[in-house]
């Protein structure tokens, strides 16, 4: 899309000097009922606007509309700026004193770049280096419902196993969920925001978990595969098909392809019957029992970052914590059973 006073919007990596931007600000309604952030500073909304009117559109006379997601499980506002016929997302860090909080969020800003060039996200358009913060193209649609992707399964699938596929960057890192929720285990700890026995109950699944997986191969992985990072585009007529793109791609590294698949389970609490998504996935023998393994982890994830959080995400956690229970026990019931045809 073109404008007859506005250039086509281009890459860049600079930011132009201040100037002053009318908009009008709101929050976006977000069927998501978690706990939201505060609303980003004033500084990161006038910010979001500049990297847009000026770095991207060329155009300081531009008055913007800007909104805010206020979902928080984020380290990142995630800010709206629209000035039709352009849409733009911004990601800019929302306590930017704190260390290493520009390179985290350049980091998503470079694997995000990397989906795009290989069709898997949408478009970075513009990054700040100061701040580490990007902006990038808004896609039209919206991320999936847990029901919506259970209806989508296999071209969930192909998605995911597209992900998998593609070539990674030689400068990505190596993912591994494992040392991540012993770490969350011990913030857990710190705080005593889980009763002892729930904290044993991840320590042996954290152990078991090290030694199923073992060995496990290295490649591309999203790492954080569920139903609010994947994306669905309308098709633009009745002759296109729709579209599934992934985003939020700050953990995108080097990992086991089987965490992916095993996060996503999880997510559509489908853990005590995964057997259909590994069918769909094409999964090897070896590969589904790293995804029986990962599922217990995958939960334990969930429950110790939530706990973490307290308030709402408190309850999260516990519910969590009773599906854990139940993979916990069908699993001691599947042993019991193997250990007495042994006999």
């Amino acid at each position: 899309m073109t404008s007859k006073h506005r250039k086509e919007p281009s890459p860049t990596t600079a930011l132009a000097s201040d100037m002053q931007v009318s908009r009008s600000i709101k929050s976006i309604d977000q069927a998501f009922e978690w706990p939201a952030s505060k609303a980003p500073d004033p500084f990161n909304l006038t910010l979001a606007s500049k990297m847009c009117v000026v770095l991207i559109l060329g155009d300081p006379s531009i008055q913007p509309t800007v909104t805010y997601f206020t979902s928080g499980w984020s380290p990142n506002d995630v800010i709206a700026v629209t000035t039709p016929p352009f849409e733009f997302i911004v990601k800019l860090p929302r306590q930017p004193s704190l260390p290493d909080t520009a390179l985290t969020c350049k980091a998503e800003a470079m694997r995000t770049a990397w989906a795009a060039k290989h069709g898997l996200g949408p478009k970075v358009l513009c990054i700040d280096p100061e701040s580490g913060g990007f902006a990038r193209e808004r896609l039209r649609g919206h991320t999936l419902t847990v029901d919506m992707i259970k209806s989508r399964l296999p071209a969930v699938m192909r998605l995911l196993r597209r992900i998998h596929t593609t070539p990674p960057a030689k400068w990505m890192w190596r993912y591994d969920p494992v040392p991540v929720v012993k770490n969350q285990l011990e913030a857990v700890k710190s705080s005593k925001a889980m009763k002892s026995n729930e904290v044993t109950v991840i320590e042996k699944i954290i152990s078991n978990t090290a030694k199923m997986v073992k060995g496990h191969p290295w490649v591309l992985c999203h790492n954080d595969f569920h139903s609010h990072n994947i994306f669905l585009q309308p098709a633009e007529n009745r002759f296109r098909a729709n579209k599934l793109m992934a985003i939020d791609f700050e953990e995108s590294d080097f990992g086991d392809p089987m965490w992916d698949l095993a996060y996503l389970i999880v997510n559509l609490e489908l853990e005590q019957a995964p057997h259909p998504m590994e069918t769909l996935y094409g999964v090897t023998p070896d590969e589904r029992l790293r995804v029986r393994a990962y599922i217990p982890l995958a939960l334990a994830h969930c429950a110790t970052w939530a706990a973490v959080r307290g308030g709402k995400w408190a309850q999260h956690s516990r519910e969590l914590m009773e599906r854990l229970k139940g993979v916990v026990d069908g699993l001691n019931g599947r042993v019991r059973v193997e250990a007495l045809a042994e006999k």
